[in-house]
């Protein structure tokens, strides 16, 4: 089982600013194609290792997705997978597990459909801080603007940061059975672990 998560090298677009001068730009969160990686990071539980890929090392990750093993990550189906599959990675649907999707299930939500109305209020940054009273680093529509600045090792950080927070959920996950909600902090989220995503590889 490995959890995973990545940065984008272009920019993200706010329509309601002008683009910074100087910055490289993605037409936005729907463009995955023209995103670009330029970190992932990941947690193997195999090895009990946190690992960094960047281009010179990510046919290693590759290598990794490529056997059957759960693919855990936060808002990874709808993102991070698509951004992987146009740069020629490809993570099984069966075998991936994002915690995200589990936590809208848990809250009577379709999860496959985003709402903000009813969806948002859920991100890493809310549940971690509800269940644990940690939060994220960082933001990740700032990360590309600091990779293109050269700030290497400010985006890896952030990411493993991620890696971390995530892990977190899942031990909490597979240990308990539940989650805070971040919107009722009274209100347990019973979430459903697949078996797959709990099995210990040989």
């Amino acid at each position: 089982m490995i959890i995973y998560d990545l940065e984008i090298i272009n920019c993200i677009p706010d329509h309601t600013k002008p683009a910074l001068p100087g910055y490289r730009y993605c037409e936005g969160w729907h463009d995955h194609e023209h995103m670009g990686i330029s970190v992932l990071c990941a947690y193997d539980y195999e090895t009990d290792r946190y690992r960094v890929f960047c281009e010179d090392n990510f046919q290693e990750f590759r290598d990794l997705v490529k056997r059957p093993r759960s693919c855990v990550g936060f808002n990874n189906i709808n993102f991070d997978n698509k951004v992987l599959r146009a740069n020629g990675v490809e993570v099984p649907e069966e075998f991936s597990y994002d915690i995200l999707r589990e936590i809208w299930r848990a809250a009577g939500l379709d999860p496959t459909r985003f709402s903000p109305k009813t969806h948002g209020g859920y991100g890493l940054d809310a549940v971690c801080k509800t269940n644990f009273n940690m939060t994220k680093t960082g933001h990740g529509a700032k990360a590309p603007e600091q990779w293109q600045r050269g700030e290497v090792g400010a985006v890896i950080d952030y990411c493993l940061e991620d890696v971390r927070l995530t892990k977190c959920l899942l031990d909490r996950i597979i240990s308990t059975g539940f989650l805070l909600s971040p919107k009722d902090i009274r209100r347990a989220l019973i979430i459903r672990l697949p078996k797959i995503a709990i099995e210990c590889e040989d």
